[in-house]
């Protein structure tokens, strides 16, 4: 007698069938695409990329423990995480700049060792005070090695599989934000939260050997050409203007404004300098002449202006809106991040199928349409609503970072793929910035100072819907820029 299966079945079947097909076609068939010796190149740029996040969202997760044992304050707690993003803020242009004067590996090699060092240190460290220099230099080391280990990447990619190397390293940072909070909260409780940073210098220090000991592979570099030293310090004073400006803005608006001014100014003066500049550390005039390269960073620049700081808002509304513990609101928020790690291989195959402006575009249209989704969040909201948010805004991400980076490198040139990789984190983290302080100007505007609780709610969600609208505003700008880029690709591959 046949016996026939119930709906469940049906489903759990349907399920496991289509989880192996996506298997099969994104993240099987991937290493088909890297060059036969690249295996160690890829494992080493990878693992020291994922570091990086994961060594931000894990230190966020353990704040509190932290601050308890060095005594901190709140202050100085927010200052832990200033001071590494100040670090990876001021150096990411000089870190890729400097790749392409003296080779990707070598600076690679510089900043995983900083890095590593750094981050063991700051396991042993008393107070707070001993704290924030070292997580700063960490911040540094973090961005050399983050521009130098794309740089090697794109490098190193064969003619057309460049989105395929690129797809491996996004995968890697999204995976280390996913991550960081659920193993340092392991770590914190069973060994300690200082093992969360001798850990992490463990993984850099075996990045390092690999790089040093099985990679041979190094872009020639130009010893010739002058590091601009000028043109970054003026980077860097604006970068520290910046920074600190947004982290005051709530406490000390005065100051803040004074600083945000400040950096105006230093923005200029390094644009006016970089312009005229024998050894640029950003070559103006590459925006000037390759405007698809100009297109890909604003559309950048804007896209992350754009998301950045929705997990401020959605960690704020999960714990106070829907009354979740912070550990049910963690697993949510990661939810995101575990999106972008499945669905990045997928992205990459596509644009081995389509073009990566297409893909990039569908990407930023997802991303639009999380934030579109994300107005209708309301105290009463079903979970399955925040749940579809966050994949739509996942698998936005990962379609529009990879193959936008993509692009970016590609329209940059050889010469400058370097500056190229520097400018990707540099726009990336001024969008981040730009979000903070907007978000801390919404959110003293509606509550008035206060605090966010139970009692405050709802001015709370009166200042997180207006930014998502002005974040709907920014997306669409984004879009506009992949539409006119590809109007220029198809105006200048018709002229060809």
């Amino acid at each position: 007698m046949t016996q026939t299966s119930g709906p469940g079945e049906t489903a759990g079947a349907l399920v496991f069938s289509l989880t192996r097909m996506y298997v099969r076609y994104s993240f099987a068939p991937m290493s088909a695409y890297v060059e036969k010796g690249h295996g160690p190149l890829l494992v080493a740029v990878c693992a020291g990329l994922f570091c990086m996040p994961f060594m931000m969202a894990g230190v966020s997760a353990v704040l509190p423990l932290l601050g308890e044992e060095l005594h901190a304050t709140a202050r100085e707690l927010g200052l832990i995480g200033a001071a590494y993003a100040l670090g990876l803020a001021m150096f990411q242009l000089g870190g890729g700049s400097m790749g392409d004067i003296w080779g990707y590996r070598r600076i690679f090699l510089w900043g995983t060792a900083l890095f590593a060092l750094t981050g063991a240190a700051q396991g042993f460290v008393p107070s707070v005070d001993l704290l924030l220099p070292l997580r700063f230099l960490q911040g540094v080391g973090g961005a050399i090695l983050n521009a130098c280990g794309l740089a090697l990447l794109a490098s190193a990619a064969p003619e057309g599989r460049r989105a395929v190397y690129l797809g491996f390293s996004s995968a890697s940072i999204s995976a280390g934000v996913a991550c960081g909070p659920a193993v340092a909260g392991i770590l914190a409780d069973s060994l300690g939260w200082r093992w969360l940073f001798w850990g992490n210098a463990l993984l850099a220090l075996a990045v390092l050997c690999l790089m040093n000991f099985f990679v041979q592979f190094e872009r020639r570099p130009t010893p010739d050409r002058a590091f601009d030293w000028k043109g970054c310090s003026l980077y860097g004073l604006g970068m520290t203007a910046l920074t600190c400006g947004a982290s005051l803005l709530a406490d000390r608006p005065l100051p803040a404004w004074g600083l945000l001014a400040a950096f105006g100014v230093m923005l200029a003066a390094f644009c006016l300098y970089e312009w005229s500049a024998k050894a640029p550390l950003l070559d103006l005039r590459l925006l000037g002449r390759s405007k698809i390269f100009a297109l890909s960073a604003l559309a950048s620049l804007v896209n992350y202006a754009s998301l950045s700081g929705l997990v401020v808002f959605f960690s704020l509304y999960l714990h106070y809106g829907l009354g979740m513990s912070v550990r049910e609101a963690g697993f949510l928020l990661a939810l995101q991040s575990a999106v972008q790690v499945l669905t990045t291989p997928l992205a990459a195959r596509l644009c081995l199928k389509i073009k990566p402006g297409w893909v990039s575009g569908i990407g930023v249209f997802l991303c639009g349409q999380g934030v579109l989704a994300a107005t209708l969040l309301r105290l009463d909201s079903s979970i399955w609503l925040f749940v579809a948010v966050q994949t739509l805004l996942g698998i936005g991400i990962s379609f529009f970072a990879m193959p936008n980076t993509t692009i970016m490198f590609g329209s940059a040139g050889p010469d400058h793929v370097g500056q190229a990789s520097g400018l990707n984190g540099a726009v990336r983290t001024g969008g981040q910035l730009f979000n903070l302080v907007l978000i801390t100007l919404t959110m003293s505007f509606f509550l008035h100072g206060q605090s966010v609780r139970r009692e405050t709610v709802g001015s709370f969600m009166s200042a997180m819907h207006l930014d998502l609208k002005i974040f709907g505003l920014l997306n669409a700008l984004a879009l506009i820029c992949i539409l006119v880029r590809y109007h220029i690709f198809r105006k200048a591959r018709s002229a060809a």
